[in-house]
């Protein structure tokens, strides 16, 4: 069977020689490599080494922490609309062409965010980093693969998958340690010459060997319903919380607009010959289902990781960098985890894979719902086993989802569900900071009114602590205030324990969940050409 000729990865990126061409000499080769994995890791830098920097961000653009979500946020949601268009125009204007101009204007993007004195302008830039780093993002494994001979391709997709999970291991401890050494600002500062580097790398070294095609037109109905939809819904999460939700005429209008453009995006999408994104694809079970876990599954992994990383500095007084230092124990299981399943997923039931793994996510979060993260100087050491295991989880949650929602597809329909896939999971991840923080500030909210109950002159205890503290020379006023500010911080404790307890429910009904998909019986080994295929819409729906 043969995927479709616009696709990518279905053209099997020929190696130069296949085709009569020069291939690249020893020198050129290396260098090409460097420039592709430079532009693939870039792009998903942006997207951990941020999360432990947005107050820093927030601070000097004059605006409240609460916005912290907004920037990064709008940064998935823009490279998530930008991957379904991805494939269309590099058919038709030439692949290494598009990946240049896409690293050029993210370059433009880094530039905007460097130089922003407010708000607003931050996050055009931020939205100019997301829209063409997406659009870069798929094209960087596309480049890659088709310098290597078929029988190196699993090689090709090994060393361009090196950069998957960086934003949730290497990301937020480096760019805490940029903030905290130099500034915020120089995370786009750095950007500028090693976005041009890359463009510069591939222009002069690859060259588009095939014409253009202009057979599929784009769906701009599509396209500008899905962007209006996504821009509407997104807001409303990012505002909600501060403008009280449904007792705010902007949020109110805002959700029906939005949900007005999806139902639209919906049925055009339905109708449509060449849709931006085959919706059709959710009449498959297995696809459903296992979309669904993904998507659900990360947004709880990355938003317990963004919450944690802005209440270990905002509350507990952390650095950016030991607060990114709190995640890099990840870095023990992770890719030795995806490495293996890689390997043997095939052998097994997705099902009982994906099952397994988030049955120890679950673990691993009442695990973490123990601990008290603001005891400063005990707490790398504490919280190092747990923080393991969720390596070990992450390594192990792509995988055996990803099977299981390409199980059943045809080779066409499989890039198109990879395609799906990885936009409905970074749109997961738009959604997660600020639907966790929004548990968080309730439970916090809730902890503190009942913490603060205990400061009245007729209960004991407080009683007993103010007695305390005055006899020991401190003021009634500064007593009080000394005692409040103790218990908001217990009370950000205790919200953030109930925010990974709810988390630890979620994952055990996820577990439970997979199973409604039709079991995916153990396939023969494939063949290494369709095995580096398979692998590369695995990596695919990993990286953004």
């Amino acid at each position: 069977m043969k995927i479709q000729p616009s696709s990518p990865i279905s053209k099997a990126s020929p190696h130069p020689s296949d085709n009569g061409g020069a291939a690249l000499n020893g020198f050129e080769f290396f260098c090409l490599n460097a420039g592709l994995l430079l532009g693939n890791l870039l792009i998903l830098f942006n997207t951990g080494a941020f999360a432990s920097i947005s107050l820093h961000a927030t601070g000097n653009l004059g605006v409240s922490p609460s916005h912290a979500s907004w920037i990064q946020t709008y940064y998935f949601v823009s490279l998530a609309l930008a991957l379904p268009t991805s494939s269309w125009i590099a058919a038709r204007l030439g692949e290494s062409r598009v990946f240049v101009a896409a690293m050029l204007l993210l370059a433009s993007g880094s530039a905007f965010c460097s130089l922003a004195e407010n708000l607003p302008l931050f996050l055009l830039g931020r939205v100019f980093q997301g829209f063409f780093g997406g659009i870069a993002l798929p094209l960087s494994q596309t480049l890659l693969l088709r310098e290597y001979p078929a029988a190196k391709k699993p090689l090709a997709v090994s060393i361009w998958s090196m950069a998957a999970l960086s934003p949730f291991t290497l990301g937020p401890a480096v760019g805490g340690w940029i903030a905290d050494t130099m500034s915020w600002r120089w995370l786009f500062h750095l950007n500028l010459p090693l976005a041009l580097f890359s463009a510069s790398v591939v222009w002069s070294l690859d060259r588009d060997t095939e014409a253009p095609s202009k057979r599929k037109p784009f769906d701009v109905t599509g396209f500008i319903l899905l962007a209006l939809s996504l821009a509407c819904l997104q807001s409303v999460l990012n505002q909600g919380q501060d403008a009280d939700w449904y007792n705010s005429p902007l949020i109110v209008g805002l959700a029906v607009a939005g949900l007005l453009a999806f139902a639209c995006f919906a049925a055009w999408e339905l109708s449509e010959l060449h849709p931006l994104v085959d919706l059709r694809l959710f009449r498959h079970r297995n696809f459903t289902v296992g979309t669904i876990s993904l998507s659900l599954a990360f947004l709880l992994m990355y938003g317990l990781l963004s919450v944690l990383l802005v209440r270990l500095q905002s509350v507990a007084g952390y650095t950016s960098f030991l607060a990114g230092s709190v995640l890099l124990p990840l870095l023990v299981f992770t890719k030795p985890m995806a490495s293996l399943l890689h390997r043997i997923v095939h052998g097994f039931d997705a099902r009982a894979l994906a099952s397994l793994n988030l049955l120890a996510f679950s673990l691993f979060c009442l695990w973490t719902s123990t601990y008290d993260f603001f005891g400063r100087y005990g707490f790398f050491a504490q919280v190092l086993g747990s923080q393991i295991l969720e390596g070990f989880c992450l390594g192990g949650l792509f995988v055996p989802l990803t099977t299981l929602f390409l199980s059943g597809l045809n080779p066409r329909r499989q890039l198109q569900a990879a395609d799906l896939g990885s936009m409905l999971r970074v749109l997961g991840g738009s959604a997660a900071s600020p639907l966790l923080s929004v548990v968080w500030e309730r439970r916090a909210a809730f902890h503190q009114s009942r913490l603060i109950e205990t400061l009245a002159v007729y209960d004991g205890v407080g009683r007993e602590a103010m007695s305390r503290l005055e006899s020991a020379g401190l003021p009634h006023t500064a007593t009080l205030a000394l005692l409040a500010r103790r218990a908001g911080q217990h009370a950000a404790v205790l919200g953030l324990d109930d925010a990974f307890r709810l988390a630890a429910w979620l994952f055990l009904a996820l577990a439970a969940f997979v199973w409604l998909a039709d079991p995916v019986k153990p396939a023969a080994p494939a063949a290494p050409r369709e095995e580096a295929r398979k692998n590369a819409l695995l990596e695919r729906v990993e990286e953004p």
